[in-house]
């Protein structure tokens, strides 16, 4: 039948009534549209180009854009952690350890002479007759360095300049002696003891502290003053946190006087049972190194009588800019704070891209905080500075009282705190651009995998970890001192894990729960569940290694790297050939041998034990005697069973109907022996019961 657009003599077209474009199309060519269909599939369900793509963004797009992504993002993020090392590590020095060490050494590990004439240290102290003689003797020897090279048999008298703690050490200002007490009645007393018992002081408290006048009621020692006035910032010790007020009394710019204002606080009985904590304050300043050192003595009065003395020595570094390596450190400092601001911008460009996704995604919250350490940083550096220049002009201007640095050395500590933290998190952070390639990424992975499975195990654990913690510090807790809080028995018993243990301590506690609560600890924690998390973590990184062996082979960074480099070598001018790798050929080979298992139906699992029937590593190279060996077997195993079809013989239709018929008559006479089998039970039956019925009339 003929086209009405054709001719009845050539069949072809009729220039009179011409073809339109799409039947000509769809008559002559149907390929052609089918292709441009899926080409415009393929431009619509391929994501649209952007213009500042980010490494978190790049994973929606091609690997060749996540590629590099990762390179541009990697080096600018090198450049970052370089810069936070130098001026994190760059501004801390072992000199700042040996500082206080040796004022370690000359305060708290040198003895003294006792009442008994019995030779302590600091640390020994546990009276208030024990502090007096520390206060008079070793304390007063340790400021003040009059003479040459023994002050009780003095050589000759030390120059001004030589008058420093350990010759070395500028005391700033002067010395300060400051307690806190606590109000009478701060406690409640039973009704059964309150005859016994006129006074109770409880454990300090802010509402409870006293602030009244005692003793002769003049002056800063006998007269109460707040944290305002003394410019002190609250202290936490081993029994309570104190706050910055207090009785204080500054001492003297020698030692003479100052024996004379310890001597009167002694005679005045200036520590009472309300004293809850006596601190002896001074700051010293090292030339040498251009180091600070906040000291701190703290002798705390617990309720329970007795003294326990702790210890606080910071050396810091409050004046910059007098070395070459200053200016080098604030520079890469500016360097850090710029590009964390471009690190922010980059956080809120994917806000906008991702929205609320964005909140999804773990790396998400490392940048994060990499720029909210900064801006820490950068606020307490701005705070800082402006401080440690008025503290140092006050000090200046008034050499006889105390040389207060404790606000300027507390910002100091939150600026190193808030700098070690970035450093840390900035370290983390390389990890992320490590994930591109699938050996590298194997721990994040790992990670990721099994973060269900371990947080299934942590609840598991921690309800017996806590267990044990509470029957610990309940069991052992008045007398053992790492049992002496459920806090403090929690990391005990992590001590314990890595095998720092006082078993003697918790035996003569308890001879006979010790043992049991010990063997039982490290029965369930360390052989159990210790090895069930381990097993998590192995069984999670085998599959994880499993997954990147059957994975698909994707372009690496070394590769692309390699063609960009190739590349810019032939706009250079060079005539180099494309760049090819044998890698190439046998990664190829391998990705054929899957791809037709996966087409011939073979799952994953049994792809793998394909390879492994034929020692083929799903990562290692396939050279051409391997792919022969392979084709050469499957080969023999087709012409086997060649052989096997040819030489089996056929069989007819008639011998099918015949085996049918004789089964056919087998199941007929089945049928009648089962029938015949249960009549002859049943007169079986008949019988016993006529039996049974006969035995029972003659009883």
């Amino acid at each position: 039948m003929l086209n009405k657009t054709e001719t009845p003599e050539s069949g072809k077209p009729n220039p009179e009534h011409p073809t339109p474009p799409e039947k000509k199309d769809a008559k002559a060519k149907p390929e052609p549209i089918e292709r441009r269909k899926e080409k415009i599939d393929e431009d619509e369900a391929k994501p649209k180009k952007v213009r500042w793509l980010t490494r978190a963004m790049a994973e929606e797009f091609t690997r060749h854009d996540v590629l590099f992504t990762t390179f541009k993002e990697a080096l600018l993020y090198i450049v970052f952690v370089i810069a936070v090392t130098i001026c994190t590590i760059g501004r801390r020095t072992s000199s700042m350890f040996y500082i206080t060490q040796a004022l370690k050494g000359q305060f708290l590990d040198k003895e003294f002479t006792t009442a008994n004439d019995v030779g302590i240290n600091f640390n020994d102290i546990r009276s208030a007759t024990d502090f007096w003689h520390y206060a008079e003797s070793l304390m007063l020897d340790s400021f003040y360095w009059e003479h040459y090279y023994n002050p009780y048999d003095p050589v000759a008298p030390a120059p001004e300049d030589d008058k420093k703690i350990l010759f070395e050490n500028k005391l700033l200002g002067v010395p300060r002696i400051r307690q806190v007490k606590v109000k009478n009645d701060s406690c409640i007393i039973h009704a059964y003891f309150r005859r016994l018992f006129l006074s109770c002081y409880d454990l300090y408290r802010k509402a409870d502290e006293d602030t009244e006048p005692f003793g002769d009621g003049e002056g800063t020692a006998w007269v109460y003053s707040t944290d305002e006035q003394t410019a002190s910032i609250p202290f936490a010790g081993k029994i309570s946190t104190y706050e910055g007020g207090g009785f204080y009394q500054d001492l003297s710019t020698n030692r003479e006087r100052s024996a004379e204002l310890i001597a009167k606080l002694k005679e005045g009985l200036w520590i009472t049972r309300g004293t809850r904590a006596i601190f002896v304050d001074f700051s010293i300043y090292n030339a040498n190194l251009n180091l600070f050192c906040i000291c701190k003595l703290i002798l705390e009065f617990p309720p329970t009588g007795g003294i326990i003395p702790s210890h606080s020595f910071q050396a810091v570094h409050l004046v910059y800019y007098i070395v070459t390596w200053d200016y080098i450190t604030f520079g890469f400092e500016c360097l850090v704070y710029l590009l964390a601001t471009y690190f922010l911008v980059e956080e809120i460009r994917e806000i906008m891209y991702f929205k609320l996704r964005f909140f999804l995604q773990f790396w998400t919250y490392i940048d994060v905080t990499i720029v909210c350490m900064a801006t820490a940083n950068l606020m307490t550096s701005v705070i800082l500075f402006p401080s440690v220049d008025d503290a140092i002009e006050k000090i200046r201007d008034n050499p006889e009282k105390y040389g207060n640095l404790e606000y300027p050395g507390e910002m100091k500590i939150l600026y190193n705190n808030f700098a070690a933290s970035l450093l840390f998190f900035s370290y983390i952070k390389l990890f992320k651009y490590l994930n591109f390639n699938k050996t590298m990424g194997q721990l994040n992975n790992t990670l990721k995998r099994c973060a269900l499975d371990i947080l299934g195990f942590s609840i598991m654990f921690f309800i017996i970890f806590f267990a044990f913690a509470e029957l610990g510090y309940l069991l052992f807790g008045s007398q053992v001192e790492d049992f002496s809080s459920f806090g403090v028995a929690m990391f005990t018993l992590l001590r314990t894990i890595l095998g720092d243990f006082d078993y003697q301590a918790i035996e003569k506690a308890n001879r006979v729960l010790a043992p049991i609560y010990f063997l039982s600890y490290i029965f369930f924690v360390f052989f159990v569940l210790l090895n069930m998390f381990l097993a998590i973590i192995n069984d999670t990184y085998a599959d994880v290694k499993t997954e990147i062996a059957i994975a698909p082979d994707e372009m690496q960074m070394t590769e692309f790297l390699k063609k960009g480099f190739y590349k810019m070598l032939q706009k250079c001018g060079c005539n180099i050939t494309t760049f090819q790798q044998q890698k190439a050929e046998f990664n190829a080979t391998i990705q054929q041998i899957r791809d037709a298992l996966k087409k011939c139906g073979f799952s994953d699992l049994e792809i793998e034990m394909f390879f492994a029937r034929y020692n083929i590593d799903p990562l290692a190279e396939v050279g051409d005697y391997d792919v022969k060996k392979i084709m050469q077997e499957l080969e023999g195993q087709s012409m086997a069973k060649e052989r096997m079809d040819e030489d089996t013989t056929l069989v007819h239709v008639s011998d099918f109907i015949t085996q049918q018929e004789r089964l056919d008559q087998i199941e007929n006479t089945i049928k009648q022996l089962a029938t015949k089998i249960d009549n002859l039970i049943k007169k079986l039956e008949a019988l016993d019961n006529v039996r049974k019925a006969k035995a029972a009339s003659q009883g």
